[in-house]
């Protein structure tokens, strides 16, 4: 491909008339543009003043490779065009076919367990691939079985708790509503999800699978209270929920137990169901 930042974006459709314009999504900020390779070359290496928004969240370290790519493509040193070319000090200063072993390594691993492949969006999957080209870690072995079910969940949960902490300390003063809804996963068990929302600032509680279970007020009403009791009942201003008959009178007995909250339909929900 003597058109190699390509590999840096992904194509939402192909050109079948060659040349022009192409919408496509860049893989380190994922935002969404339409143009040509030029385009694409401004947008990943910075280019200013060329009418297309520059890649916030591409790094340093990934527009020398890229420039370094391009610059080698330019010269008319595409491997497929140059006999030969693999053996020479140019591909070798490249890694050229490392780098097409680490590709198929990571094919394979999408292609045998079946994994999504918009997994290769996630920022995490391609920030740890980086991370560990920049570093000087020979030998490392990605963790297990066990270390990613145990001691690492436990470190990320961690993390989690300690960057959602800002969010907490705004509770007591902004105060926080507890929304609730009902849906059914891809194993068709009933679920109701509770968060917290501050602000636009919605923070994910739970979700209790109902299955089994007989979903009446007294029900849903213990499901919410137990919400409000783990936030803490004097940051609570509101509870939304559904205008379900059901729901409507849970948020009656919320408002019995806690004279200060109040229940509120879900406007959405009152809507579609005029």
């Amino acid at each position: 491909n003597d058109k190699p930042l390509w590999n840096y974006v992904t194509k939402q459709q192909s050109n079948t008339k060659g040349g022009g314009n192409v919408p496509f999504t860049c893989n380190f900020c994922f935002k969404n543009f339409k143009g040509s390779y030029s385009r694409v070359k401004a947008h990943l290496l910075k280019i200013g003043g060329t009418g297309i928004q520059v890649c916030a969240k591409v790094s340093s370290e990934n527009i020398l490779e890229m420039r370094s790519m391009n610059a080698f493509q330019s010269e008319g040193l595409e491997p497929k065009k140059r006999k030969g070319l693999g053996n020479t000090a140019i591909a070798k200063a490249f890694n050229l076919k490392t780098r097409d072993q680490l590709h198929a390594e990571i094919a394979r691993m999408f292609y045998s367990v079946g994994l999504p492949f918009h997994l290769a969006r996630n920022p995490y999957y391609v920030s740890s691939y980086t991370f560990a080209a920049n570093q000087s870690i020979s030998g490392y072995i990605p963790p297990g079985y066990n270390l990613l079910r145990t001691t690492l969940l436990q470190n990320e949960r961690a993390n989690i708790e300690r960057l959602l902490q800002p969010i907490k300390l705004s509770w007591h003063e902004k105060g926080l509503s507890i929304v609730s809804d009902g849906w059914t996963d891809t194993q068709r068990r009933p679920l109701i999800n509770f968060m917290a929302v501050v602000e636009g600032a919605p923070m994910f509680l739970k979700a209790v699978n109902c299955e089994g279970e007989y979903k009446d007020k007294w029900f849903i009403c213990d499901l919410i209270s137990k919400s409000i009791l783990e936030v803490g009942p004097h940051n609570v201003v509101q509870v939304v929920t559904d205008n379900a008959p059901v729901c409507k009178a849970a948020g009656l007995l919320i408002e019995t137990q806690y004279p200060h909250i109040f229940w509120t339909p879900c406007v959405v929900h009152t809507l579609n169901a005029l």
